[in-house]
């Protein structure tokens, strides 16, 4: 059975959670400015009272709504992941699971590049929460490199294949080439004979 991906994992029961799932569907394919409160208030059923009683402002709930992406997403991540052993099979089951994520109906990239870019310069705990993201995707990968390239080089090349994760997100948001993923893998297999740890 399919690890379920970021978009399909079970809402959950109470109000302020069914509230934050609401958001996080709308936020995640229809941006961050453009979809406004009423609209999630609509959509989630719940009244406007309601919304201000858990967050402060339509900027707090897109804080908690990244919080909960992030979650969901190093989880989904995770747990793909983890259905291998070998070293080498679990780094390239990391841009496997990439490639499932761009297939979904409605991908829409990434949430917190592109709540980066919505923002840019004018919310810094929205920009500090995309940079966590971030950064928590990279210490991911550093652990699954090091098996491989030993622990000194690890941290460079997580950058690097961060980086290429990165650039597979947008072609594959532009083209619909969910095959990004795979060229990305490509081109980080390339990288990995110079980084070797010695037998």
């Amino acid at each position: 059975m399919p690890t379920p991906m970021p978009s399909q994992l079970a809402p959950r029961a109470d109000k302020r959670a069914h509230l934050v799932d609401t958001a996080l569907r709308l936020f995640a394919t229809g941006g961050y400015h453009a979809v406004g409160i009423d609209r999630v208030l609509a959509e989630a059923g719940v009244a406007k009272k309601t919304l201000y009683a858990h967050f402060p402002s339509k900027n707090a709930l897109i804080a908690e709504v990244l919080r909960e992406r992030d979650r969901r997403f190093r989880a989904s991540l995770a747990a793909f992941v983890d259905r291998q052993s070998a070293p080498l099979d679990r780094l390239a089951a990391v841009f496997a699971w990439h490639r499932q994520w761009f297939e979904e109906p409605g991908f829409a990239g990434c949430m917190f590049l592109n709540v980066a870019a919505e923002f840019h310069g004018e919310v810094a705990e929205l920009q500090l929460l995309a940079r966590e993201h971030k950064r928590a995707v990279e210490t991911y990968l550093v652990g699954l490199l090091e098996p491989l390239t030993g622990a000194g080089e690890a941290p460079v090349l997580a950058a690097d294949f961060n980086l290429l994760l990165d650039g597979a997100i947008g072609v594959a948001l532009v083209s619909g080439d969910a095959e990004a993923a795979g060229r990305a893998w490509n081109m980080a297999r390339r990288l990995l004979p110079a980084f070797a740890a010695p037998a």
